[in-house]
């Protein structure tokens, strides 16, 4: 079973995401702040990292440069998530190695589609 990390401080849409892939048989744990996430990426590991970019406490482009500056996350897998649509904003997280930007609202089946895709790289 592969372990989704989700951090995502809108808890209606960690809901959306959760009900999308738990029927897939991803196990899913969330966290709503960046010092819950780092606490949690330590616990449990997981193989893919869903990734908001405003967060209460810093931002999910932050997160992602601290995970990735660890060599035991190096090669986790990180989809970034946000509202924001710019291509500037799209290109400062695929320099940081995310291996995918989608933006809200996702289109279901093709956000399974490629999450599927992502993981079995």
């Amino acid at each position: 079973m592969k372990k989704v990390l989700i951090l995502e401080d809108e808890q209606d849409y960690v809901n959306v995401l959760t009900q999308l892939l738990e029927p897939e048989g991803f196990k899913i744990v969330a966290a709503g702040t960046v010092k819950d996430a780092l606490n949690l990426i330590e616990m449990i590991a997981p193989d893919l990292l869903i990734v908001d970019w405003n967060l209460p406490d810093g931002t999910g482009l932050e997160f992602i440069k601290e995970v990735r500056a660890q060599k035991k996350f190096r090669k986790v897998r990180i989809v970034m998530n946000s509202i924001r649509d710019a291509e500037s904003d799209q290109l400062a997280a695929y320099m940081e190695h995310v291996d995918f930007y989608f933006t809200k609202p996702i289109k279901p089946e093709i956000f399974l589609g490629k999450i599927k895709k992502i993981l079995d790289a």
